[in-house]
């Protein structure tokens, strides 16, 4: 059988960063969430370099914070990088 299988990269990434992360001494769900962060950050930056994605303004990222439901995510652009964020039973909106 012959063909080309193209694969994402994004999900490579992260199981590839989650294997690295286990053999840190991660446990396996800290893990992921550190391979997913990874992907995502690397996916963001590429963006970020083709002119992909712009900033979100302060009064959009204040107002999608606020309707933020518990296990919903949202991305914080900080410091020149984005970075995934969910709402947990314990995080308290001002």
């Amino acid at each position: 059988m012959a063909g080309t299988i193209q694969i994402n990269r994004a999900p490579v990434l992260t199981l590839w960063a989650a294997v690295v992360a286990e053999r840190l001494g991660f446990e396996r769900d800290e893990a992921l969430t550190l391979g997913r962060a990874l992907a995502g950050l690397t996916a963001h930056t590429k963006g970020v370099r083709l002119g992909i994605f712009e900033p979100a303004s302060a009064e959009e990222v204040r107002e999608q914070r606020g309707q933020l439901a518990e296990g919903e995510q949202l991305e914080v652009r900080l410091m020149g990088r984005t970075i995934p964020v969910v709402r947990t039973s314990n995080t308290t909106v001002s």
